[in-house]
């Protein structure tokens, strides 16, 4: 038997029908159950999808797109030698030379331990919101950092320490919980080593940073150069493994409602094939095969769940762009990163969504398609 016939008898089932029945009102709720477990992941994810991309675009802004440490020890060799291989390799890249450490940073009012940064792209001081929170201190203000490198004075061994004045307050890198300071390198590298020393070179490219690493690591490695690279995934892994947990998490529990979107498309399937026996009998008679009715019934539940998702979906997306366009959604100014609620819609996901949808669909009308092409013939015509 031809599909096409299929397709006609289904189409009479879903549209074709003169009065109202149950079944007809286990369909609509069918329908609107699945469009509106669709249509609530769909703004879900956008909406999770938002926030997300504000939190990558905030460590693309902010934070190192890789880094380079030496493979063994602290010290880079030749770090003027090695940026000059990277900068003709790589081209427009911005290469900075670091070095780190731990020191304790105190103010007229209170002393903590902070991570202390020379950078050679700076010439000023720059203390980040939690350092200057928990010291009580804005641009402008002298704070005392003290090294745990000692130096031998006629009174004895005593901290190397210099005293500055505040620059700037910047924001902290996502997910930073410890106060920072950033210093002109020659003055980090007085504090913490009392010579010059590289320990670490970051490369910031705003063409295509979540590549950078891989590209600086396939340079060095062509040359021959011993060190570690690290590229932005693999320096933020915790808060991007994180993210990505959160929207699988996300997924599965809205996702849920699809499932009982499905339990219940699965009732209307079966309530066709019971209210629909005789029918069934006669096509059988007619020369319906059982791999037709199957396929009839598969058709019928596709067909619901086709046009649910789709719906479902194509409001979805248009409430999250109309929402983010507009910024109908405010936020509290200085809590969050940005004054409204975002919304991105990924093509991929709605896709994604839509497929889940169906494949939930084509299994809920599998078990009473199945049914009905294993039913004989006269079993719908018994009782009539």
């Amino acid at each position: 038997m031809s599909l096409s016939a299929e397709l006609h008898v289904a189409s009479r089932y879903l549209v074709g029908t003169r009065r109202w029945t149950p079944v007809v009102t286990v369909t609509l709720i069918s329908l609107f159950g699945l469009g509106l477990g669709v249509f609530a992941l769909v703004v879900t994810l956008a909406l999770l999808d938002g926030f997300q991309s504000g939190i990558r675009s905030q460590i693309v802004a902010h934070a190192s797109h890789a880094e380079i440490w030496p493979a063994a020890g602290r010290r880079i060799e030749e770090p003027e030698k090695l940026a000059s291989l990277l900068q003709g390799a790589l081209g427009d890249v911005e290469i900075v030379q670091m070095v780190r450490g731990t020191c304790l940073v105190s103010s007229d009012t209170d002393a903590v331990p902070a991570s202390v940064i020379g950078r050679s792209d700076t010439d000023r001081v720059t203390v980040d919101r939690i350092l200057s929170r928990r010291l009580g201190v804005a641009s402008g203000d002298r704070v005392e950092v003290i090294s745990a490198r000692q130096r031998l004075t006629p009174m004895g061994p005593l901290p190397v320490r210099i005293r500055t004045e505040i620059a700037r307050i910047s924001t902290p890198e996502p997910g930073a919980e410890s106060g920072e300071v950033v210093l002109p390198i020659e003055r980090a590298q007085r504090l913490l080593w009392g010579e010059r020393v590289i320990e670490a070179i970051e490369l910031r490219e705003k063409a295509d940073p979540w590549t950078l690493g891989q590209r600086a690591r396939k340079v060095l490695d062509e040359a021959g150069v011993a060190v570690r690279v690290a590229g932005l995934e693999e320096l933020h892994r915790p808060l991007l493994t994180a993210l990505a947990l959160e929207k699988i998490m996300i997924f599965v529990a809205v996702g849920l409602m699809l499932v009982v979107a499905a339990l219940n498309l699965l009732c209307n399937v079966a309530m066709v094939a019971a209210e629909k026996r005789k029918d069934l009998a006669v096509m059988a008679g007619l020369g319906f095969s059982p791999s037709s009715l199957r396929r009839l019934f598969l058709v019928l539940g596709l067909s619901i769940g086709l046009v649910g998702s789709v719906a479902g979906a194509v409001l979805g997306s248009g409430l999250a762009f109309v929402l983010d366009r507009t910024g109908a959604l405010e936020l509290p100014q200085g809590v969050f990163m940005v004054t409204a609620v975002p919304f991105s819609i990924d093509p991929m996901t709605v896709g994604l969504v839509v497929a889940v949808a169906l494949g939930l669909a084509a299994l809920a009308a599998w078990l009473p398609a199945r049914m009905v092409a294993r039913r004989e013939p006269s079993e719908g015509l018994r009782y009539e």
